[in-house]
């Protein structure tokens, strides 16, 4: 405010106030106030520098969750999970048909069990007509011993065939346990091809669709991070820059402590009468009271605008940890509440979907192994019946020799040549389960190798399950690898965005500044211009007394805004105006007024 050059201009005297809380105690409030802004102002600036280094290390975090699944894995992916998702959808087929093969090759084998029981009842019916040669050849005296030779021939002839319809019995006994083993493993697989089919390709084709659509996802996210990322770099720029405002007023304070320190060490002052001397501490106090004033609404000013730039970055990084999770393919689930990552769930599904193809493929070797034995089995069989053959063949030819010799011994030899043409009889009736057993075998064989080489068809067909094995195993490591990384960076994401929202919460809570300084610098100011009270003050005779004080004081400002305060206080005094100019007058590469 500018004052009057002369007590004549006054409309009333000048009545110097006494000191209600007295300097010392505005001292004090000064001093309490600079000590605050000399800590919290250096406190909150670490906590903005360590807050812009957690934003870079949470984009960071981002930029990593999106490297891990790149485009190209994004698109190899996901064309091999819907090949895959294809070839699981057809498998219920190409079990179907398998099955069915296998099932023939039982059937075959149940038909060879009944052949098996028809040879041996011819034998037995052949054992029996053998022994009943030999006893009624005893009673026969013109048989001789000829007869007995022939039918122990006879009866060593067909133990030799019972041996080998037993061997023939026990190797059909194997292989009809390996066919049933076979049909009983493709009808599980049967029924759990049941329970996985369709859900495990449906949830294959959605999963690569997931994977498309969190490509598309992280892109997007991308480009908000970016966005949200400039804007926090605005902000902790303002709100760094604003905190200059703490330096600044601690400065200005100590100039104000200064300025009352030098108010009692002026011996010009000191030397003044006690009117004088009043008037002389009321204009020192009115200009400190102006320059406090002034201080605090230039406090007030920058502090609000470092509260708007810490809440504004508090909520942008809340918001970059909301598409965190946005990024990660978390977040709650509207049914359940729970937290779901869908690179885990794809995993789990493809390893479910791995599981079936290898149950497949395991399938199709323990086919390919079958066919092999049955038709290993068969020729083995065949060279059994071949022997039976030969042993029926043998039979006949001793019961036709029987025949011969009792027509030579006359009527006493007919009971031989009945019994001898029985023999002969189911000699040819076991012919002919031996040939219909040899025909079965035939067919074993032939389905055998049709299965064989369906098998090894299904084998070289890249849209099988042995294919989509292979396919579905480059998918789930890649699937994992990405997982993991996923994993590895949210952590870190996590970790970093918790620390950057707890710093800017902390930097919001330390920037309420004005309880601890505004207000007390208010108030001291008010104090100072109490004690100056309301009315003019004469300074014609006071100003020489004035002038080192003020000269002193124009010295040590460091703003311009102190200045400028300084310079509208003083400008009444005629006698000063030439001194302060000078000492007052900002040089023209003073760095502190382009700063300031």
């Amino acid at each position: 405010m500018g004052l009057a050059s002369s007590s004549a201009a006054f409309a009333t005297p000048f009545q110097a106030t006494s000191p209600a809380p007295g300097v010392a105690q505005i001292g004090a409030r000064l001093e309490s106030a600079r000590q605050v802004v000399e800590t919290r102002f250096l406190e909150a600036g670490d906590v903005l520098s360590r807050a812009v280094e957690g934003v870079g290390s949470l984009i960071a975090g981002l930029d990593a969750i999106r490297a891990n699944l790149d485009a190209e894995t994004v698109t190899t992916t996901t064309g091999e999970l819907a090949q895959a998702a294809q070839t699981l959808k057809s498998l219920p087929d190409n079990l179907s048909a398998r099955r069915d093969r296998v099932g023939e090759l039982v059937k075959f084998s149940d038909g060879l069990a009944g052949r098996i029981a028809e040879m041996r009842q011819h034998l037995a019916y052949l054992r029996v007509f053998a022994i009943n040669i030999k006893i009624t050849s005893g009673g026969i005296a013109a048989a001789g011993p000829e007869f007995a030779i022939f039918a122990q021939e006879i009866y060593d002839c067909i133990e030799m065939g019972g041996a080998q319809l037993d061997a023939l019995n026990t190797d059909l006994m194997g292989l009809d346990h390996t066919l049933r083993g076979a049909l009983a493993h493709e009808q599980d697989l049967a029924r759990h091809c049941a329970e996985l089919l369709p859900a495990v390709p449906d949830a294959l084709t959605a999963s690569a669709a997931a994977i498309a659509d969190h490509h598309a996802r992280i892109a997007s996210v991308a480009v908000s991070v970016a966005t949200l990322a400039r804007d926090v770099q605005k902000k902790v720029g303002g709100g760094l820059a604003a905190l200059q405002i703490g330096d600044i007023t601690r400065q200005r304070i100590e100039h104000v402590q200064a300025g009352l320190k030098y108010l009692d060490e002026t011996a010009e002052i000191s030397a003044l009468d006690a009117e004088p001397r009043a008037r002389a501490h009321a204009f020192v106090h009115r200009l400190l009271g102006a320059q406090l004033s002034a201080m605090t609404e230039d406090f007030e000013r920058e502090v609000a605008r470092i509260n708007q730039s810490v809440v504004g970055m508090a909520a942008d990084a809340v918001e970059l940890l909301r598409l965190r999770d946005l990024a990660s393919g978390q977040g709650s689930d509207q049914m359940g509440g729970a937290e779901t990552n869908f690179l885990r769930n794809l995993e789990g599904n493809v390893g479910q979907a791995l599981g079936l193809v290898g149950d497949m493929t395991a399938g199709e070797q323990a086919a390919e192994e079958v066919s092999r034995s049955a038709a290993v089995s068969a020729r083995e069989l065949t060279e059994r019946i071949a022997g039976i053959q030969n042993i029926r063949a043998d039979v006949q030819m001793m019961a036709l020799n029987t025949t011969l010799k009792c027509a030579r011994i006359g009527e006493t030899g007919k009971p031989l040549g009945v019994i001898a043409v029985e023999l002969r009889a189911h000699a040819i009736h076991l012919e002919k389960s031996a040939a219909q057993t040899t025909s079965s075998l035939e067919g074993l064989f032939d389905a055998a190798e049709a299965l064989g080489r369906s098998e090894a068809g299904r084998s070289g067909d890249d849209g099988k399950a042995a294919a989509a094995a292979s396919v579905l195993s480059g998918a789930v490591a890649r699937i994992g690898k990405a997982g993991d990384g996923v994993d590895t960076a949210l952590d870190a994401v996590a970790r970093q965005g918790a620390d950057v929202v707890d710093l800017l919460r902390r930097a919001a809570q330390r920037s309420d500044l004005h309880k601890q300084i505004g207000s007390v610098l208010d108030t001291a100011a008010n104090q100072l211009l109490d004690m100056a009270g309301d009315a003019e003050i004469p300074t014609d005779d006071i100003a020489p007394a004035l002038h080192p004080l003020l000269a002193r004081l124009a010295k040590q400002y460091t703003m311009a805004q102190e200045r400028e305060v300084h310079r509208a206080m003083t400008e009444g005094l005629a006698a000063m105006e030439a001194a302060t100019e000078v000492a007052v007058a900002a040089p023209a590469d003073d760095e502190d007024d382009v700063l300031f």
